[in-house]
């Protein structure tokens, strides 16, 4: 079974937040998404691993697998079109064959 054929469950899209300076100086976020759907393995975290993120991450509750050519970084949405989500990190693989993004439900 190839790595492909595993993270076709799922497609996510990613919103990224850019802050920028008004006319007064105030600090406004603005949201772009991303209109290319990303591929992904998208499941809930198992009672082990969220014993071992306690104290560290406490609020994640879901994981996704992707593609180590994927642009997904900390602090992105991430909206698989029925529930949204908030990277709260991620973690690259050894071998850097994929990444896992550590998500919280929002």
């Amino acid at each position: 079974m190839s790595y492909d054929s595993l993270t076709n469950e799922h497609t996510i899209y990613l919103t990224t937040a850019t802050s920028s300076q008004n006319a007064l100086g105030e600090w406004i976020k603005t949201y772009t998404t991303s209109t290319t759907p990303t591929k992904c393995r998208l499941s809930p975290l198992t009672a082990a691993e969220r014993q071992d993120n306690t104290g560290l991450f406490d609020d994640v509750s879901y994981k996704c697998f992707c593609k180590i050519t994927s642009t997904i970084s900390r602090g992105m949405k991430v909206s698989d079109g029925t529930d949204d989500y908030r990277v709260k990190s991620v973690i690259t693989d050894s071998n850097s064959h994929h990444k896992t993004a550590l998500l919280v439900q929002i």
